[in-house]
């Protein structure tokens, strides 16, 4: 996105001399308009690319600053490091100069820190943020690193000493322009907002959880209704690690002795000194937060060596979640993306191996009814005993408010967040809140990053992921020397058999997790002989996996990714990207013959023969010029509404999952679930609510065919702060979220990423956004059009440099 100068230069101009001096116009957290439109520190100074196109020379004094960086046409920096640190000192400076404000927002809004900055609109955001204990979770992280981990915490150190460098020389007038709508000031960097990020990341990928819901729907419906219709795994499951790979040897167990994982608890004493993404939300909550990826090894591969695939779908947003680097210093040659606000490539390869994740799925919060003694909150009970309760006391800062003090319950199972709604009072575990110590992994999450980088072998890769904790990930791994693998990774909670899937009771210890499967339980698939390995947010393992698990799975684009590479005796770079463009839906494949059969052919007019034409000689893919796609998904959406009438969405239970639903319609059309509550003195079935689902549709378009897919999806890559003008136009392209090619409004492929293995790896790669996170910068968002398009760049890693358009040198 670039300034259009001419244009809006008249109208801010007249912005400024009627609005100048006023702040807080129509209502939004803005500072006055006259600084902003000032010409000498406004707005006008964060046009053009700045110290991006130029050659410099840094001089300072911190140790680690050392080395050089140099931007290629895409505006991507290259990291040429003398060490480790070095490097970690020298992505911290970059990530600074691009992408400050994100890195500030994002840790803000994970800590319950945007009211200071936002005003009081958001102050309830942030107390559910402080009450949820992300600060004292990220607080104990930073101490157990600097503990336990001192290597670690020194990388993590240095990443920060970099962001703060930039800040030491960045003026006033040179702040990002964001900083100048809200009338903010940068925060200076730390280990512990690097803390924050991650664990903001562990909440839009690890933080969902049904609990409540489930236990109400289970109350009204009875037991055996209940598994009727929300049975745990999908028969049909085309699983992450198939049981026909898993070892043989078995526990006899489904639960193994304590694994010194800590409960969550407060510290025994004060430490020392789609829903519609909302914005400024990083990486939110959505259900459908996962991706794909696959790796096929060297008999399925046209090069004779291993090709790995790997695209997560993520909420979509500009600046892009990822930030794409080189980084190079001796025995680690890398080039990928990673986080802005932490060192390290969370997807890449170097010159030995490739890697890459998606999101588990797994359900790893419980919640416990807690026994109160009083209404205070004070004591409870627990094993026959009365224990008191501890607080952690906080601070909520909002913008022209006095200061409030939050103090926030927590019991042996973790904090108790909320006051009202269906968990007021109730206790909440959740992984992420665990910080285990050097006597139950050997290094924390950001070194499994690290380590990744460095990785020359299955071995290192397998070694790197032991420090691993949440959220959990399917861990894609290719190397040169033919081997492919993919470990679905994380501190499993141990759990017996429907633990943790309905509201627990917190009277006893015996009730909170007994540590975490271990490492090498987890399952993992090794070289299998059908010669690829995959995931796409599916099920974990098969049915004889010995330890229990829950969560939220996606069960239409494994199967059909997997479908396509057994089906594929040889691949190439260009059909693996082909795969991942890919917008067939193996759920409209599933369904729509079924409705199509259902309709009463002979009661329909002419425009209802014609609107049945268009699904009938649908493909089933979500092309964004198909209207066959924008009927069926309407169709599908009216119909579920109509079978799940007992369950509104905003009723406080659960709703079935839509492969039940489809069982249900082929199997069982006569299931009593089809009757509808409104009509208690007639018995629907399955085939009349599709007649008038159908019947529905045929009468709102009066006539007229439906939309376009891309039309009716509506979907844009909007600004973090939603700040009209800095998001993308419409996304007209295919894509679903049951495709492979995932694309929704704010949703969808956050990064794209093919790897071709051998003597000299070769890789590409596709982001929505591009490096700088500077709406009046061309970097901003010239990957958007690339991306839309379906075209990949390739993804160089520079031993010298090669034509930069900028350089820094740090001596």
């Amino acid at each position: 996105m670039r300034w259009t100068l001419p244009i809006i230069s008249a109208l801010l101009l007249a912005a400024w001399l009627l609005l100048g001096s006023a702040a807080g116009i129509f209502g939004l957290p803005l500072p006055a308009l006259g600084p902003f439109l000032d010409p000498a520190r406004g707005f006008w100074q964060n046009t053009g690319e700045g110290d991006r196109v130029r050659e410099l020379n840094f001089h300072l004094a911190n140790p680690h600053a050392r080395g050089e960086i140099h931007f290629d046409d895409r505006g991507v920096p290259h990291i040429i490091a003398e060490d480790l640190e070095s490097a970690c000192f020298l992505q911290g400076y970059a990530n600074a100069y691009d992408r400050m404000w994100q890195m500030d927002i994002s840790t803000r809004s994970t800590e319950g820190g945007l009211a200071q900055v936002l005003g009081p609109s958001v102050k309830q955001r942030d107390l559910a943020q402080i009450r949820k204990g992300f600060r004292e979770i990220a607080r104990r992280a930073v101490d157990t690193m600097a503990l336990h981990f001192p290597d670690d915490y020194r990388a993590v150190q240095a990443y920060a000493d970099g962001v703060n460098a930039y800040l030491d020389q960045l003026r006033p007038e040179d702040y990002p322009v964001e900083y100048k709508l809200l009338g903010h000031e940068p925060l200076r960097w730390s280990p512990y907002r690097t803390a924050l990020l991650m664990k903001g990341m562990s909440a839009g990928l690890s933080g969902h959880y049904q609990d409540a819901q489930a236990t109400r729907t289970r109350s009204e419906l009875g037991r055996e209704r209940f598994d009727a219709l929300f049975p745990e795994r999908f028969p049909a499951e085309s699983p992450v690690v198939p049981d026909a790979d898993r070892p043989v040897a078995q526990s006899q167990f489904s639960l193994l002795p304590f694994a010194n994982t800590a409960p969550a608890a407060p510290p025994e004493a004060p430490r020392p000194a789609r829903p519609k993404t909302e914005g400024y939300s990083w990486l939110g909550l959505d259900p459908d937060n996962g991706s794909n990826n696959w790796a096929v090894g060297p008999r399925r591969s046209n090069t004779g060596a291993p090709i790995l695939a790997n695209d997560p779908h993520l909420q979509l947003s500009y600046p892009s979640v990822w930030y794409e680097a080189q980084i190079t210093f001796p025995g680690c040659n890398a080039r990928g993306v990673g986080l802005v606000g932490a060192p390290g490539l969370m997807m890449g390869f170097n010159d030995y191996v490739a890697w890459g994740e998606t999101n588990v799925g797994h359900d790893v919060t419980d919640w416990y009814r807690i026994h109160w003694t009083d209404t205070a909150h004070t004591a409870y009970l627990l094993d026959g005993e009365e224990v008191a309760t501890q607080f952690i006391t906080d601070t909520l800062r909002s913008k022209g408010e006095p200061d409030e003090v939050v103090r926030t319950p927590w019991t042996v199972f973790g904090p108790v967040p909320d006051t009202e709604g269906p968990y007021a009072g109730m206790a909440m575990r959740w992984r992420a809140q665990d910080e285990p110590g050097s006597d139950v992994r050997p290094h924390t999450m950001v070194a499994t990053f690290l380590q990744l980088m460095q990785a020359r072998n299955y071995a290192d890769y397998v070694e790197a992921l032991r420090g691993y904790v949440d959220p959990a990930q399917n861990f894609i791994f290719a190397a040169r020397d033919g081997d492919i693998a993919i470990r679905p990774n994380g501190f499993f909670p141990l759990r017996k058999s429907g633990e943790g899937r309905f509201i627990r009771e917190g009277d006893s210890t015996r009730n909170n997790w007994q540590g975490a499967i271990p490492f090498d339980r987890r399952p993992v698939h090794y070289n299998p002989g059908r010669g690829f390995v995959s995931s796409a947010n599916q099920e974990t393992t098969g049915p004889n996996y010995p330890y229990y698990y829950l969560g939220r799975f996606d069960e239409y684009r494994g199967r059909y990714i997997n479908r396509v590479l057994s089906r594929q005796p040889t691949m190439n770079q260009r059909r693996m990207k082909e795969l991942q463009l890919d917008d067939y839906s193996l759920f409209a494949e599933e369904l729509a013959p079924l409705l199509i059969a259902r309709i009463d052919r002979r009661s329909l007019n002419e425009e209802g023969q014609r609107l049945l034409r268009v699904l009938s000689e649908w493909d089933y893919h979500y092309a964004g010029d198909s209207r066959g796609a924008t009927l069926f998904h309407e169709f599908a959406d009216r119909l579920y509404a109509l079978t799940f009438d007992e369950f509104p969405a905003d009723a406080g239970t659960l709703q079935p999952e839509r492969w039940k639903w489809n069982e249900l319609l082929r199997d069982r059309p006569d299931h009593e679930i089809f009757d509808v509550v409104a009509t208690p003195t007639f018995r629907e079935t399955a085939p009349m609510l599709t007649q008038r689902a159908f019947d529905e549709i045929l009468e709102s378009l009066e006539g007229d065919l439906p939309e376009t897919w891309a039309v009716y999806r509506n979907a844009f890559i909007d600004h973090l702060g939603k700040i009209p003008g800095f998001g993308s136009p419409l996304i007209t392209t295919g894509g679903a979220r049951t495709t492979p090619r995932v694309v929704d409004d704010n949703f969808g492929g956050s990064w794209r990423m093919v790897i071709e293995l051998g003597a000299e790896p070769r890789g590409w790669g596709a982001l929505p956004g591009g490096a700088s996170g500077n709406p009046g910068s061309r970097f901003y968002d010239n990957g958007f059009e690339e991306w839309e398009q379906g075209r990949y760049h390739e993804l160089t890693r520079w031993k010298k440099p090669r034509n930069p358009i900028g350089s820094w040198i740090f001596e």
